[in-house]
């Protein structure tokens, strides 16, 4: 889920190219076009052909936007798919909007942790917190960049906790990633033993990133769940018994 840095004009990709994804769990295959067309339409000239997708809760702004608002619609710093529902979903806020956009963009892209370290507990936060537009997206766009396959994307959602974690699919520095995961997500915290082992594991500053980056993503949760940010048409989705969250009634 990456989002544009706070001020960056980013250009317009020229180009489309389709992407055939085959995901876990069920998922089916599908083709993922690069910045539809309709998102350049609506950025540039605040309209579009087709309607804003609805949301039960908090409602996608529509147009016409700011310039810097356009921007942060039309830009796409990667290539797959675009978080246009998420971005239109904070642009009904001008202040918290851009920062949150900022710091995505340090966390995906200027932090010198090992992109598949980052995306492993991303993925178990999007898991634990049961945001399906998180989880999502995180698998479609990074999964197979990054090495996970089917497998290993299973279990990282589906695992009680890292103990189930198959020790033949993953490196001991990766289940301990989603040890430190489980236990800030149930305790808001890392244990002794967790902490000394991930300081033996990285150097001071991607131990930061490392517990950065899933308190970040927790925050996104949050809010896309209690938004009820609509999923990108094309994201991969959760299998049940897996759902997004809801409060019971």
């Amino acid at each position: 889920m990456q989002l544009p840095m706070c001020g960056t004009v980013f250009s317009i990709l020229k180009s489309f190219f389709t992407l055939d994804a085959w995901f876990p769990l069920g998922f089916r295959v599908i083709t993922v076009e690069t910045f539809p067309q309709s998102h350049q339409t609506l950025a540039m000239t605040g309209s579009a052909s087709t309607t804003l997708a609805p949301s039960t809760r908090l409602p996608l702004r529509p147009p016409p936007y700011e310039p810097e608002v356009a921007a942060a619609i039309q830009s796409s710093a990667f290539k797959g798919l675009s978080p246009l529902n998420l971005r239109l979903a904070l642009a009904n806020h001008s202040k918290l909007g851009p920062a949150f956009q900022a710091m995505a963009h340090v966390v995906l892209f200027q932090c010198a942790l090992p992109e598949r370290d980052r995306e492993i507990a991303i993925i178990r936060t999007g898991a634990l917190t049961r945001s399906e537009y998180e989880w999502g997206m995180h698998v479609s766009i990074y999964a197979d960049k990054c090495g996970l396959d089917a497998a290993q994307v299973r279990e990282l959602t589906d695992s009680v906790d890292w103990r189930a974690l198959s020790p033949a699919r993953w490196a001991d520095k990766e289940r301990l990633i989603v040890r430190m995961v489980d236990e800030l997500h149930h305790h808001s915290t890392v244990s002794d033993q967790t902490w000394q082992s991930l300081c033996a594991g990285w150097p001071q500053e991607q131990v930061i990133e490392l517990i950065f980056a899933p308190s970040f993503y927790h925050m996104a949760a949050f809010f896309l769940n209690s938004a009820a940010v609509p999923l990108e048409q094309g994201a991969a989705l959760f299998s049940p018994p897996l759902a997004q969250a809801k409060v019971p009634a």
